[in-house]
């Protein structure tokens, strides 16, 4: 099962394609891939999106040691297929507590990563910094840039397979997962991984809202 179609930027409600358009559509954002989350069966959900995904759906590999999947959204319809995918994952923090470890794979101009990051978008403004984490992609090293967001949270962005690599954890601390050497392979690609994968309670990450709606102060919880 899957939730109602939703703007990715946003979270608003969008108008199907009709007769005099055949792109959905958001009141705020104007024509938008619409963004839905899986709500029961994620397993069912990955397996399918690896048929039809245009972007990589990046899995740790391994996971780190007690992490799981804790949700999976993606971006697109039936037609045009995925054109951005988020695998939400959980687990202990190296600091201590629990985190939450946020992957998405998105086309420029679609927005759910910066939604994620907590940060207006649809894309991030000049990455003028030098980069701060390197992970595996795919067998390719991958630099990851900083980027500015709400202090309850870390975000990074990259490039890999030709689109956006957003890499979001929280709390920020728990960016210290990226001093280890974590290695992403796209499930298109190795479609056995869906079978080692560990499913767990759902976190709420994959719902934050837009800029502007949350304060970054009220965003205590810890996404379980």
């Amino acid at each position: 099962m899957t939730s109602a179609p939703t703007c990715p930027r946003c979270l608003g409600g969008l108008r199907p394609p009709d007769l005099w358009s055949d792109q959905w559509r958001c009141e705020q954002h104007g024509d938008v891939f619409p963004w839905h989350q899986a709500t029961a069966a994620p397993e069912h959900a990955l397996r399918q999106l690896a048929d039809t995904a245009t972007v990589p759906i990046w899995v740790p590999s391994p996971m780190p040691v007690h992490w799981y999947v804790g949700g999976i959204g993606w971006a697109g319809d039936d037609r045009a297929g995925a054109r951005a995918v988020a695998l939400a994952t959980a687990g202990p923090s190296p600091v201590g507590g629990p985190a939450d470890m946020v992957l998405v794979a998105e086309s420029p101009g679609t927005g759910l990563g910066a939604r994620l990051a907590g940060i207006t978008g649809p894309d991030p403004a000049q990455l003028d910094t030098l980069p701060e984490a390197k992970v595996e992609a795919a067998g390719h090293p991958t630099a990851l840039w900083p980027v500015g967001c709400p202090h309850d949270r870390a975000a990074f962005i990259g490039e890999a397979g030709g689109v956006w690599l957003w890499l979001l954890l929280w709390p920020a601390d728990a960016a210290l997962l990226l001093m280890e050497h974590l290695v992403l392979e796209d499930l298109r690609d190795q479609a056995a991984l869906a079978d080692r994968l560990l499913f767990g309670a759902q976190t709420d990450r994959l719902n934050s809202p837009m800029p502007g709606l949350e304060s970054p102060d009220s965003a205590e919880g810890d996404g379980h």
